[in-house]
């Protein structure tokens, strides 16, 4: 039987899916919204890693293409998170 084999970074992306919702509680039972799926991002990179690492030994080669794209999204949520930060400094200075 052919082991299945993944493109670079596919489990990351599974694992940052499963850990958003999974951090939502956590930013509602702490009363900070904002930093739930920031945690979850955090807990999702590591399940993230772990899943690449186990289940993705050998991925396949990624396209010049899909890596531009890939990149221009990075970019992007860097500046969103960098946004929230932010706007949680501001918040907590206001308090």
């Amino acid at each position: 039987m052919q082991e299945k084999r993944y493109p670079r970074g596919h489990f990351m992306a599974v694992g940052m899916a499963i850990g958003i919702p999974l951090g939502l509680p956590i930013g509602l039972l702490i009363d900070m919204i904002v930093i739930g799926p920031l945690i979850g991002v955090a807990i999702g990179a590591g399940i993230g890693a772990y899943m690449e690492k186990k289940y993705n030994p050998n991925p396949l080669p990624i396209s010049v293409e899909d890596d531009r794209q890939r990149k221009k999204i990075i970019l992007a949520l860097a500046g969103f998170f960098l946004l929230g930060l932010l706007a949680l400094i501001a918040l907590l200075m206001m308090i």
